[in-house]
């Protein structure tokens, strides 16, 4: 079980902020702090598309790359091509590669924000 999508939010803002919920400053490195933000920011995203096709079409959750294609033709496309360019960042970012840097906290701060709004106007964006 993992949390709500507002937890995994929070979770993720939490780790970028730098600090503990007791005020405590993190002990990770920056670097593994915005990775792992990153991972919890994909994860909202997978949640929620989960949730949108069980109730378009329940086949569609088996799927992970299919979902990702369909999207276009259930939402603005604006929407669908926003929320493919995202998964796929947050997706290499999750990735560690030994010749990559991580990603910098910035970049996960920008790709915060766009996955809470992609979760904000997913509901709206339905044809």
């Amino acid at each position: 079980m993992t949390l709500p999508t507002s937890g995994l939010l929070a979770a993720a803002d939490q780790l970028l902020s730098g600090h503990t919920p007791q005020g405590a400053a993190h002990t990770l490195p920056p670097g593994l702090r915005a990775r792992a933000a990153a991972v919890l920011l994909r994860l909202a995203l997978d949640e929620t598309l989960d949730f949108f096709w069980q109730s378009v079409s329940p086949h569609m959750t088996r799927n992970g790359r299919s979902r990702l294609i369909c999207l276009q033709w259930y939402v603005r496309p604006s929407v669908a091509r926003q929320w493919y360019a995202v998964w796929s960042a947050l997706s290499a970012a999750c990735h560690h590669h030994t010749y990559e840097l991580p990603p910098t906290p910035a970049e996960v701060r920008a790709w915060h924000q766009d996955v809470t709004e992609l979760l904000r106007i997913l509901p709206s964006a339905r044809l």
